[in-house]
């Protein structure tokens, strides 16, 4: 069974119980209430009939005789009642006064009011007549006065079909409810079951209740995952690209260690190949410093570069290959510049600007860097060669930048192509406008 039934379910039954239980608490308040009119309908109509006898007993005869109190309340004696609610051939109501013979004990013993002999159920009324010198005592039968007690096993009965009805109509009701309900969890459960992977809105995102938070926190944990897997696969790209210098050049000072004795020759390439593990170990740092999140300890450590020291570094060590392909660099550097980054980056970000220019120029390239930017413009062939010059060195510029909140743009136009960086944030100016330029900026 589905998780989604099974909540319906379980809010079906929290219904069916809750109108099981209403409807128990109905049945036992309308037989407390039955019961109560019963003891108040007995206690009016005995008070009734009191009032009506004590008129009568008190009145002066018409004919001239005394009778005695007990003679009075003899000549009231009731005949049997055959009312629909009083029980048939029943003599309800037994009138006694002081004198009565067959005034029963237990009632002799009660003061003026109405009292209730728990013993058989029967009820009293005792009251003061003649000014007090006698007493008139009504007494009604516990059994067989009222109807209800022959009638109680329907009521009952009625009473547990109302309340088979209203759970059974509960149940139906809940029912219905239980699948508007569950209907935005079972959307919710579907949509993120199908979803696949990047950043989505799910449905109900929009809602002010506990499904709407739900969808919500559904959304930001699948855009905290995308953006994790995006840079892991960034990590694996770049480090891909960016490994593949250092090994080489490793490589081919191994290969030279091999071949030569020369101790001279041999200094020089344990020297490259020093090298070259030092920019590995700072690549991969730069690297695990790209893949790391906002929430993940070391993201906001910063350090100060150096931005025409390192650019003079790294462009020095370009000069054998910018001589190869007869390339003049003119360098426009500001000694004093300094900016804040976090560790690594600068270096990487500064060297694949550099890479991109060498390895794309035709004759000449120009580095300018300060404190606000770092700017190069190169020249392009007339006939561009078949690689473009945006690959994965730029990618990881944006990336750095990104970031760093630092605004990046580069593009050509006709001859020329310009790569810049702001230092100064997204806000930055990044250059003179040029046809075809791609600006990046952090979100």
């Amino acid at each position: 069974m589905s998780a989604d039934s099974t909540f319906q379910r379980r809010l079906r039954g929290a219904f069916m119980r809750f109108a099981g239980a209403t409807a128990l608490l109905y049945g036992l308040l309308t037989y407390l209430v039955s019961l109560g009119t019963e003891e108040f309908l007995v206690r009016r109509y005995l008070g009734a009939v009191v009032e009506q006898a004590i008129a009568q007993v008190e009145r002066p005869s018409t004919d001239g005789t005394l009778p005695s109190t007990l003679q009075r309340v003899q000549a009231l004696a009731q005949p049997p009642r055959h009312d629909a609610l009083l029980a048939p051939g029943a003599e309800v109501v037994r009138l006694y006064v002081r004198a009565s013979p067959d005034l029963p004990a237990w009632a002799a013993a009660y003061g003026p009011g109405t009292h209730r002999h728990l013993d058989d159920g029967s009820m009293v009324r005792v009251a003061p007549i003649m000014g007090g010198s006698d007493t008139l005592y009504a007494v009604i039968a516990g059994d067989g006065v009222l109807d209800i007690d022959d009638i109680e096993p329907y009521v009952l009965l009625t009473l547990l079909l109302i309340g088979v009805a209203v759970t059974a109509l509960s149940g139906a009701v809940g029912a219905v409810l239980a699948r508007q309900l569950a209907l935005p969890l079972t959307t919710l459960t579907r949509e993120v079951n199908e979803h696949r992977e990047g950043p989505v809105a799910f449905s109900g995102a929009q809602r002010s209740d506990e499904v709407g938070a739900l969808s919500r926190g559904f959304a930001a944990l699948v855009a905290r995952l995308s953006d994790f897997l995006q840079r892991e696969r960034e990590f694996t790209r770049f480090a891909s690209h960016e490994l593949r210098t250092p090994v080489a050049v490793f490589k081919s000072s191994l290969a030279v260690l091999r071949a030569t004795s020369e101790e001279p020759v041999r200094e020089r390439a344990l020297a490259r190949m020093e090298q070259s593990a030092k920019d590995m170990a700072d690549l991969v740092a730069t690297l695990l410093a790209l893949g790391r999140g906002p929430e993940d300890p070391g993201h906001r450590d910063v350090q100060e570069l150096h931005v025409a020291l390192i650019t003079k570094d790294l462009l020095d060590r370009l000069v054998p290959l910018a001589t190869q392909k007869g390339l003049q660099i003119e360098r426009q550097l500001d000694a004093h510049a300094r900016v804040w980054a976090a560790p690594g980056l600068g270096p990487v970000l500064i060297d694949n600007l550099l890479r991109n220019a060498v390895a794309h120029a035709d004759r000449w390239i120009v580095v300018r860097a300060d404190a606000h930017a770092i700017e190069i413009e190169n020249d392009v062939p007339e006939q561009p060669r078949a690689s473009s010059s945006t690959g994965y060195g730029l990618q990881i510029v944006s990336r750095i930048c990104e970031r760093q909140g630092w605004a990046f743009a580069c593009g050509r136009e006709g001859a020329h192509f310009m790569a810049r960086v702001s230092f100064q944030g997204a806000s930055a100016t990044a250059g003179r406008q040029l046809s075809g330029t791609q600006a990046v900026q952090p979100p």
